[in-house]
Order: C-alpha cells, then structure tokens, then sequence
C-alpha cells in the first residue's frame, strides 16, 4: 500500500509539473506587440517560434551609420545636380538634407564611442513565428511573420516583409531617437 502511494504521488508530481510549464517570455512579448490596444477577450497562440539571427551593438551601429553615409552621398549628388542646373531652392533643400545626414553620421559615431563597453553585446534577436489571434473581430492569421526583439524582452518590430525587418532597430541604442537630427 505505502508503495503504492508513493507511486501515487509521484505520477501526480510528474503530471503536474507537466502542466505548469514555465511560459516562453519572447513568446509572451510577441503576443503583447501583436495583440497591443485589443479590448475584450481574445486569444492568441504562437504554432512555431524559431530565432533566426542576433545582432550586437557594434553590427546596429555599423548598419546606422552605413544608412547615413549612403543618404549624404546621395543628397550630395542632388544638390550638385541642382546647382549646375541653377534650381537654387531645390539645391538648397539637399544641402540641407546632406547636413543633416553628416550630423547623424558624427552623432552615431559618438553614440559608438560612449557604448565601447558594450559593442559587442547583443542589441536584439530577429526571430520567425507562425499562428493565429482569435478577437471579437474575426481570426487573424500570422504566417512567416518576422520579430526583433531585446534581451530583455521588448518587441522593436514586427513585419511580414523579413526586407522591413530592421527598420525601426536603431532605437535599441540608448540615446540613439533623442539625438538623431529627422527629416523634417
């Protein structure tokens, strides 16, 4: 009989702890981002989750500062197009976005300097994930549906388009949105 108890009770421990599965906090994350200002019930449910990349500070930094160089090497070739064509007003419009464009550069490049420390740690994971939300509103279904998100859990973007996957990733560097000069 003692025996038996004890198998018993070990069997329940097992399913237990079976069920109580300790939940996937990027999983968790994803929902929060893909469900954000939905009122009322719902569900969601993630069918697979695979992390395809990470990115450290170093790799963001690099990518930023490549997207600068690229925009004033551009504003420039404009701004000289129009000058030689003598549209002063069009000319100057890319002057000034060419300035802008150097401004950001050095900018990041300080931002660079300040997180020498922590070059190599990692910004975000970029992560692939399939499912479906169910809302008063109907099911949505989520297929190849690429994630980057921190370490510490914080969702940056979300797109069906992996090409739209590193966008918004800039802000994962402090101080990167406060100083970054915008076109306005």
């Amino acid at each position: 009989m003692r025996r038996f108890l004890i198998m018993l009770v070990t069997a329940a421990a097992v399913v237990t702890s079976c069920n109580n599965r300790t939940p996937d906090p990027v999983a968790a994350a994803i929902e929060a981002a893909a469900m954000k200002g939905e009122e009322g019930d719902y569900s969601f449910r993630i069918s697979s989750l695979a992390k395809i990349d990470s990115t450290t500070f170093r790799t963001e930094l690099e990518h930023r500062k490549d997207v600068f160089r690229v925009k004033q090497q551009a504003e420039e070739k404009l701004y000289l197009k129009y000058s030689n064509e003598h549209k002063p007003k069009t000319a100057e419009s890319h002057r000034l976005a060419m300035e802008k464009a150097v401004a950001n550069l050095a900018f990041v490049e300080g931002l660079e300097q300040q997180l020498a420390a922590r070059l190599d740690d990692i910004a975000y994971y970029d992560y692939v994930f399939s499912g479906y939300s169910q809302t008063s509103e109907g099911r949505m279904t989520y297929d190849n549906v690429y994630v980057t998100v921190t370490p510490s859990c914080e969702v940056l973007t979300m797109t069906a388009n992996a090409k739209d996957l590193h966008k918004g990733t800039g802000r994962v560097i402090p101080g990167y949105l406060e100083g970054i000069t915008s076109e306005e």
